[in-house]
Formats: structure tokens, C-alpha cells, sequence
């Protein structure tokens, strides 16, 4: 049982979330709270689709106990025997979730006041998802609108949604620096949704319809470019 109501608001998430990948298949955990927890609930749909099913203990009015079950293995790309994934799809899923793994290190660190790891750890996620960003808009983007000739679709609406993901990324670095607990909390917050949503919208569209676009030696030189721009050193 994981008992949040002590806990500072801006750490509960993160503890959860690391709790919930520690499960194997079948396993729960029972998470206590001091109001219900629909809005985690409601993250675990987009930060974990399919992987989660909860039910509800006990429903107030001082306490909302919720069982969390993990019903289906945690997202792991498909790799070839090789073990590096070879469709758009497969590396790109993967660099989110290894982006996503170091944003509740962060909330943790700034909750103890450990601000300088925490700020190390931001600015790696930070250079990590610039260079994520920068393969898609450089080399994924341009690829798929030249297979395909949408120039209008969802790479506008990605490229749209970068720029207020690089603005959530400004203002989580500027809380670090003034070392404001809240502020960082917000921010994180903000930016957690603004990524559920989009790479939700990537991972289910726009990286299966780029490997069906594009096929044989083209696609495998794709998948080679996006790694090496993703693997660059910043």
C-alpha cells in the first residue's frame, strides 16, 4: 500500500508511476490518497495505454483508496535479433520512453532539495528531447511529407506542438534555477500532459503511417538516420 497524503503533491505521481513499472504482469499495488485520484488515473491512459486497470476501494469522503493492476507488460519496442528496433515506430516509441523515465527523478530530487542533480538530470531530458525533436523535424518530417505529399497534416500539428513543448521545457528549467518547488511542479505537470497527448498522437499515427510510407532501403536508411540523430552527441 502506498500511502500519498504525506507526500508533497509534486512527488506523487512520479512515486506511483515508479511503483506501477516495478509490478510484473498480474501484480497490484493500493494507493491511498487524500482526494480522488481520477486525474493520475486518467495519466496512467496515456502514459501507460493498456498497460493499467484500476478499481476503486474505498470512495471518501476523507480517503480514496484505488487498486492498480498491471494487466499487460510495460511497452518495450520490437527489436530485431540484432536488439535495436528497426521501424520508425520501434526506435521512436523507445526514445520516449527513455525520456520519460527521467522526469519523475527530477520531480524527486527538487522534492528533497537536492536541486542540483536535479537540475542535471532536466538538462540531460532536455538535450535528450531536443535532439528527439530536431530527428523528427529535420529527418522523420520531411521524409513522410515527401513519401506521402501531406504537407498539412500531422507533422504541422507536431511541429505546432513542439514549440509549446520547448516552452513547458523553458519554464521547468527557469523554476530549477530559481529553485521553487511549486513552480517546477507545475511546469513538470504541464509538460507531462502536453507529451501524453502528443507522443500518444505519434506513437498510434504518425511513426506507423512513416513506416508504411516508406518501404525497403529507404525505410531502413530512415530508421539508421533517426539513430544516428538521436544518438549524436549534444
Amino acid at each position: 500500500m502506498i500511502d500519498l497524503r504525506a507526500l508533497p503533491p509534486q512527488v506523487r505521481h512520479g512515486l506511483v508511476f515508479q511503483c506501477f513499472d516495478a509490478l510484473p504482469t498480474g501484480e497490484s499495488m493500493v494507493i491511498v490518497n487524500d482526494h480522488d485520484p481520477m486525474p493520475l488515473l486518467q495519466q496512467f491512459r496515456f502514459v501507460r495505454p493498456g498497460e493499467a486497470q484500476h478499481e476503486y476501494v474505498e470512495q471518501g469522503p476523507t480517503a480514496w483508496q484505488v487498486r492498480i493492476v498491471r494487466k499487460a507488460p510495460g511497452r518495450q519496442a520490437a527489436a530485431p535479433s540484432g536488439g535495436a528496433p528497426d521501424t520508425v515506430t520501434g526506435y521512436l516509441e523507445a526514445d520516449h520512453r527513455r525520456l520519460d523515465a527521467i522526469l519523475p527523478e527530477v520531480e524527486r530530487l527538487a522534492a528533497v532539495g537536492e536541486y542540483r542533480d536535479a537540475g542535471r538530470r532536466f538538462a540531460e531530458f532536455a538535450s535528450g528531447l531536443d535532439r528527439h525533436i530536431e530527428a523528427e523535424e529535420q529527418v522523420l518530417f520531411p521524409t513522410f511529407e515527401g513519401a506521402t505529399g501531406m504537407t498539412s497534416g500531422p507533422t504541422q500539428v507536431m511541429r505546432m506542438e513542439h514549440v509549446q513543448i520547448r516552452e513547458r521545457m523553458r519554464e521547468a528549467t527557469e523554476s530549477l534555477h530559481r529553485e521553487d518547488a511549486g513552480g517546477l511542479a507545475a511546469a513538470v505537470g504541464g509538460l507531462t500532459q502536453v507529451l501524453s497527448v502528443h507522443n500518444m498522437k505519434e506513437e498510434h499515427m504518425l511513426y506507423p503511417m512513416s513506416d508504411r510510407a516508406v518501404q525497403g532501403d529507404a525505410h531502413r536508411q530512415l530508421v539508421d538516420r533517426l539513430r544516428a540523430f538521436t544518438e549524436a552527441a549534444p
